[in-house]
């Protein structure tokens, strides 16, 4: 059975580990990607693809060299 991706969701508050368990079991299981502007101080998780967020905060008005992607197990 083919499993759907959790929704993008941007962060700008912290998040607890149990909320980031919910969109890491929604997607990919143990683990959830996650593109960090650390300059904003925000971050988008869930979904398939770095990409997807990473457009999402670009879209945003994030700036391109304040992006990292990361996986959260």
């Amino acid at each position: 059975m083919l499993k759907l991706m959790s929704p993008l969701e941007p962060i700008s508050q912290p998040i607890t580990r149990g909320r980031l368990k919910e969109l890491a079991e929604a997607g990919f299981g143990e683990m959830i990607k996650a593109v960090v502007d650390y300059r904003r101080r925000v971050m988008v998780v869930g979904g398939e693809l770095h990409a997807d967020q990473e457009q999402r905060l670009l879209d945003d008005g994030s700036t391109q060299a304040d992006l990292w992607g990361v996986n959260l197990a």
